[in-house]
């Protein structure tokens, strides 16, 4: 029972490091990181030119 235990263990956690390996090497965070930057300065630029969207109105 004790043996099961440990190899379930090390199960989960070789799955947790190749998990963490693959979400790493696609650079997912990085590009959300890039989009995130990319939406707050198209809400700025929204916000600094509303008066203009409002004239067209």
């Amino acid at each position: 029972m004790l043996i099961a235990l440990v190899l379930w263990v090390i199960g989960m956690v070789v799955l947790m490091i190749v998990i963490r390996k693959a979400v790493d090497g696609s650079r997912t965070s990085d590009k959300l990181d890039i989009l995130i930057e990319e939406i707050r300065m198209l809400r700025k630029e929204i916000r600094e030119s509303k008066h203009i969207i409002d004239k067209r109105l």
